[in-house]
């Protein structure tokens, strides 16, 4: 077989799996639980792994909040010193099959959706998301409020919402997307819809708690319109983790930023991240006094969504995205077709009514970025260096990402 034959054949089996697999939440979790590799002493971080002196400012402040969080440390500065000394490990999540949205960061208590792909054997983990407070290590913000917040997740929340899904036998995410489709979502920045389907699955077992806190249990799960996009990210991770390792590959499986760098992840190469410089997040500002410079660059795990073709690979799915950071209908039509041209196949099972029931793209092929020179656009919501969101819009996947990229499965290939 030539080159090429053997990398069809390759991205052949990462499509199928990305196309085939059933990803399913089954538990919630601590970390150091289900996560494999995961010590008392990690703290996982998004994007690609960084030296601790170019880890931007809100992001070193969850890492701090987390080993505060852990009894590490009491107080930030010990926290940090402790990170340089290396006595805390900081670890890229995506190479522990674990998506961090944003600033958030994961350490060994905190509970963790944890995602079976019930086809392949894939596992995937993903905190849960805080809910509507915008006061959240998510955002890279801890105080006590924050630690309150922390606690409550870990000591109360996270077990029962693990009880609930444990007795409805778990969750399929695929047939929520299919439940849903046409109903607006493009499911990164916007999922209101999957959520509240989610919750209408789950809530009748949460009725079954025996919590004395069931009432407010019940209260944060169902107004938390944005529960369903972690889910979605452990659920993707547990399909990448099959799909890493599948040599000669040469589709996109991982992606994500640290603030300062954006990275790319192909599936023949596994957990090697491609980076270059984080690019800025484009759209809308939450306050109109922000301005670029009091952002950091792309930030977050939350983007592997895109991987399995959501988020700005799917932006037509989702109109009210586009115009909710400044943009159109036909610019989301263009994202979608810029998504199909780069891409190898399409999911079928949640077509878009408006877009001649089309699904939406999926395997991203890095041969068809760089040849053809058409680069995908992601969705995300951008972090103030101060910590808190500055604002959510797009930023188009920078090409020397994908460049690298193909460079080491070239070095791969000429190993064999």
């Amino acid at each position: 077989m030539t080159i090429e034959q053997r990398v069809d054949a390759a991205n052949a089996k990462v499509l199928e799996i990305l196309t085939k697999g059933r990803p399913v939440w089954v538990d919630v979790r601590p970390a150091i639980e289900v996560i494999p590799d995961m010590t008392p002493t990690t703290i996982l971080m998004p994007g690609p792994s960084i030296e601790s002196d170019r880890i931007t400012p809100p992001l070193r402040t969850s890492i701090c909040g987390a080993a505060m969080h852990e009894g590490l440390a009491e107080s930030k500065e010990e926290a940090w010193a402790m990170v340089e000394r290396g006595e805390i490990t900081v670890a890229s999540s995506q190479t522990y099959h674990t998506g961090n949205a944003a600033c958030m960061v994961t350490s060994a208590s905190m509970p963790v959706i944890v995602a079976e792909d019930r086809v392949y054997g894939g596992r995937g983990y993903a905190p849960l998301h805080p809910g509507g407070n915008p006061k959240c290590l998510r955002w890279g913000l801890y105080d006590e409020e924050v630690e309150r917040d922390l606690s409550w997740f870990r000591d109360v929340y996270g077990p029962a919402l693990g009880e609930a899904v444990r007795a409805a036998g778990g969750i399929d995410v695929t047939a929520i997307l299919s439940r849903t489709a046409g109903m607006g979502d493009e499911n990164h920045n916007r999922q209101p819809a999957a959520s509240m389907c989610l919750a209408l699955q789950l809530i009748p077992w949460l009725l079954e708690s025996e919590s004395p806190e069931k009432n407010r249990i019940i209260k944060h799960f169902a107004a938390n319109d944005r529960f369903f996009l972690h889910v979605m990210m452990a659920g993707v991770e547990s399909l990448t983790q099959k799909c890493k390792g599948i040599r000669l590959s040469t589709v996109m499986v991982g992606m994500g930023g640290n603030g300062t760098e954006f990275g790319i992840q192909l599936a023949g190469t596994g957990n090697r991240w491609y980076t270059t410089a984080a690019p800025m997040i484009k759209g809308t500002f939450l306050k109109p006094s922000y301005t670029e410079n009091d952002l950091v660059g792309y930030l977050g795990d939350s983007c592997v969504t895109e991987v399995y073709g959501l988020g700005g690979m799917s932006a037509i799915a989702g109109p009210a995205y586009m115009r909710l950071t400044g943009s159109n209908y036909a610019e989301a039509k263009s994202r979608t077709e810029k998504a199909r041209a780069v891409s190898l196949g399409e999911h079928t099972f949640a077509p878009v009514p408006w877009e001649d029931m089309a699904g939406f793209p999926v395997g991203v092929d890095a041969r068809k970025v760089v040849g053809y020179n058409i680069l995908p656009i992601s969705h995300g919501g951008s972090a103030l260096r101060v910590g808190g969101q500055g604002g959510a819009g797009a930023a188009e996947l920078p090409v020397e990402c994908f460049k690298e990229s193909l460079r080491g499965i070239y070095a791969q290939a000429q190993e064999e």
